[in-house]
């Protein structure tokens, strides 16, 4: 039998690497390794032919360098000491190059001062390619250093920072941060810190200089004394950023938040390097630039950088794109911990409500082993008391779907059942959307009251019976296939004469157009859950964090609906419209109650709903009958800015 032979990774093979080989046609392996490989190569054919491969390079290249070489080289008087002194200053100067270290082992088999007419003649000796490829092969691969892919990268920084919550009891994330805001006209910098206790849904966020610290309110665009809050403005110009980027206010430098919104952007260039601090630490460094332009303030560059050793994060770089120029802000740590809450000063929390409330009397028929944290934590073995998830923690569980943008047509559900649990259920496509979405719900994980079983579809598959079909998350693909529709003359006339296929035109632009509306109703219909998540009395009966955070929720959706229907516009506004003016959509009154907050939404739903049935049935293709449509009418454009003025006054 074959002996076995030891690559440089420790790793055993049947066959011994190419190194060994090149050692062996050179002499260099010791007598007994030497002998081994003697056998081996008398039994085994495909070894035998690549070592000849290496002999037969090796004497093209001896045959190279006596007839081309040697005859036509004489280098000028002066440079026989150049290599000597060439090494003597890379040495000086410290680490070689890679250029150096290629030259330098291909010095071995050739004189380097024949090199520099090397690639003259390269093309002589298929040889000479194959032994510079191995070559050039080995250095890269000694010299590389992996890096990880940008989901990867925020995956393994979500899990580090869910397994530190995870492992403590009732865990409160403290985090001490220095916010420095640069644009043209000022440099601004402040001091903050923020207690996160991430079991029961609460925040306090407070102030620094020296030894002082200045609580921060709930919502920090409240802050209207400026002497008392030094630094509130600038707190409150981030936390709307963060808001309006789909990042999270309340952990601000988390791989959590940094995802959500890179989950919002379609198309972006991502870029992982690896590099050291100025204290020698390595760190991971993420960079993120949309690829589209953005809207103003939006981000347009985003720099997230970590520390190698156990993926906590270190700083976070935003440049916003703003009216008068591009602000940056940089957010950098101090001191992150996760405690347990009993080791917190209970003044940090003062009397705000808990999202859990007390505990039931225990059931009889449940045990330990069958409680719902044992399914979730199979090494955990709970009491038999069971908490109550109140409808505080079911908004948290919806923001942070939210974060994850898991509330937009995937079969996501989030419900409180009569025994107290708070159920996050759903199937979505692939391994990756569910570890993203199981990420973006770490900070309730350790939440006894919280059960979460998110599957993916062929998880879901594998365990559906024959009588109880699972059903399949609903996706939409917008393909139009043909031009009959009720829009065709009016697109034909239109792109008629642009100088490429009409048809294809007629097609994409269709495709285009239900893709927006469709887009437009994915957050109508998230309006439209939230709203039916509670009833008017439980929105009431939220803690006014609570309910800000519901209402927060829908006017986001509320934001995005205008903005994805003002984009419609735009696409429609050519075609049917080219007379009429585009326009902004007014806001408003301000809302004044939660009955004129739902009375609204169902109003903008209805609306909306109505001028997606019109957008459809103008460009997908009809099976026959009557060809009209009513998308050139006055009315339908004015409809169309009506329920924009209703999605600004939402969003307002």
């Amino acid at each position: 039998m074959d002996n076995l032979f030891q690559n440089n990774s420790g790793e055993t093979s049947e066959h011994p690497p190419r190194e060994m080989l090149l050692l062996f046609v050179d002499g260099e392996l010791q007598a007994k390794e030497a002998a081994q490989l003697e056998a081996h190569l008398e039994a085994c054919w495909p070894c035998r032919v690549k070592t000849q491969k290496v002999q037969d390079a090796i004497a093209d290249i001896i045959e190279f360098d006596d007839q081309v070489l040697t005859p036509r080289l004489n280098p000028p008087q002066g440079w026989r000491n150049f290599d000597r002194k060439l090494n003597q200053l890379v040495a000086a100067s410290g680490k070689q190059p890679l250029r150096s270290r290629l030259f330098g082992s291909l010095g071995r088999f050739l004189p380097s001062s024949h090199l520099f007419m090397l690639p003259r003649y390269l093309v002589r000796s298929a040889g000479v390619l194959i032994l510079l490829a191995l070559i050039v092969t080995l250095v890269i691969r000694l010299r590389h250093e992996p890096t990880v892919s940008a989901s990867q990268f925020l995956a393994n920084a979500i899990e580090a920072q869910a397994l530190q919550t995870r492992t403590t009891p009732d865990p409160v994330v403290h985090q001490r941060l220095q916010v420095r805001r640069k644009d043209q006209t000022r440099d601004a910098s402040v001091n903050f810190e923020i207690w996160n206790d991430t079991r029961n849904s609460r925040v306090r966020e407070f102030l620094t200089d020296g030894n002082q610290s200045i609580p921060i309110p709930a919502s920090a665009s409240t802050v209207k004394d400026q002497t008392r809050n030094p630094g509130g403005d600038l707190i409150s110009e981030l936390e709307q950023v963060l808001k309006a980027n789909h990042m999270d206010p309340a952990r601000p430098l988390s791989a959590a938040s940094y995802q959500s919104w890179h989950n919002t952007l379609q198309h972006q260039q991502d870029e992982v390097t690896r590099s050291k601090l100025p204290g020698g630490v390595d760190v991971l460094t993420l960079r993120t630039v949309p690829a589209s332009p953005v809207n103003v303030g939006q981000i347009a560059e985003a720099v997230f950088v970590v520390r190698a050793k156990d993926w906590e994060p270190s700083e976070l770089r935003l440049n916003v794109h703003a009216e008068t120029g591009n602000r940056i802000y940089e957010l950098t740590e101090d001191l992150s911990e996760v405690l347990n809450l009993a080791q917190v000063d209970p003044k940090i929390f003062g009397n705000e409500t808990i999202a859990s409330a007390p505990a039931p009397k225990a059931s009889p028929q449940m045990s330990p082993a069958s409680s719902p944290l044992a399914k979730l934590n199979p090494g955990i073995v709970p009491l038999v008391t069971q908490p109550v998830a109140s409808a505080d923690l079911e908004v948290e569980a919806l923001r942070l779907l939210n974060q994850a943008g898991a509330d937009l047509g995937e079969q996501i559900s989030v419900k409180r059942t009569s025994a107290g649990l708070l159920e996050i259920t759903g199937i979505v496509e692939t391994d990756k959307r569910k570890s993203e979405i199981v990420s973006a719900l770490a900070p309730l994980v350790s939440n006894p009251s919280v059960r979460i079983d998110i599957q993916t579809v062929a998880e879901a598959v594998a365990k559906q019976t024959s009588n109880k079909p699972t059903p399949l998350p609903s996706t939409r693909a917008v393909e139009i296939t043909s031009n009959t529709m009720a829009a065709e003359p009016d697109l034909r006339a239109y792109f008629s004469g642009k100088g490429k296929d009409t048809d294809e035109a007629i097609r994409q632009y269709a495709s285009r157009i239900v893709s927006l509306s469709g887009r437009a109703m994915d957050h109508l219909w998230a309006m439209k859950r939230l709203l039916n998540q509670f009833s008017p009395e439980e929105v009431r009966a939220l803690t006014p964090e609570a309910r800000n955070k519901w209402i927060s929720l829908i006017r986001s959706h509320a934001r995005s609906y205008q903005q994805t229907s003002e984009s419609l516009r735009r696409e429609l506004h050519p075609v049917f419209f080219p007379t009429q003016s585009l326009g902004i959509a007014s806001e408003g009154s301000a809302i004044t109650d939660i009955d004129d907050l739902t009375h609204l939404v169902n109003q903008l739903f209805e609306l909306g709903s109505s001028n997606d049935r019109v957008i459809r049935s103008a460009v997908t293709s009809s099976s026959g009958g009557v060809m009209t449509t009513v998308t050139k009418t006055p009315q339908f454009w004015q409809s169309l800015k009506n329920a924009e003025s209703l999605a600004a006054r939402i969003a307002h």
